[in-house]
């Protein structure tokens, strides 16, 4: 199921241009409900899930999505992810099953949410996911630690836009 789901956002756009956003982006996602939920830790980076990384090793390897790698500079590569054609179509043909069908309901009304973050600022989106990690009841607190753990200032204009699209995301706020 997961797997289908992670094909199925990707294939919701264009491209996802690096496993950063991909990472932050489910992540945020599970936080309103998404289906597609994975065990997180906190990395350097901001929450990081193995798991889900392992999804998307799986399913380039399958051929369902292709990871185009682009050399950043010495050492850094950023990879962009999207669906292949035989992915898609895989896609089609399990949707029009039951179970498909099913899936694809429950995917379905984080489909839009997806497509924003996939256009959201990489720096705002790392430091929202990191802020809503950081979440236990108190959003200045959350803003604080994240601050402090980003060695950032708290009161930055991209601190303050983080937390409130973290907000937006965590439902028990």
């Amino acid at each position: 199921m997961k797997d289908y789901w992670l094909a199925k956002l990707i294939s919701c756009v264009a491209a996802v241009d690096s496993r950063k956003r991909l990472q932050k982006s489910i992540y945020l996602l599970q936080l309103s409900g998404s289906p597609l939920a994975c065990d997180y830790i906190l990395h350097y980076y901001g929450p990081y899930s193995f798991e889900l990384a392992s999804l998307i090793d799986q399913l380039n390897g399958a051929g369902i999505i292709k990871e185009t790698p682009e050399p950043l500079s010495f050492g850094i590569v950023r990879y962009t992810s999207t669906v292949t054609e035989a992915g898609q179509k895989a896609l089609d043909d399990f949707e029009r099953t039951d179970k498909g069908s099913q899936l694809c309901a429950k995917i379905e009304p984080f489909i839009e949410q997806f497509r924003n973050l996939n256009n959201e600022d990489p720096w705002i989106l790392e430091l929202a996911a990191t802020v809503a990690f950081h979440h236990k009841g108190d959003w200045s607190e959350a803003q604080k630690q994240t601050a402090e753990f980003k060695k950032v200032r708290q009161d930055d204009k991209k601190v303050r836009q983080a937390v409130e699209l973290a907000r937006r995301f965590k439902r028990s706020a």
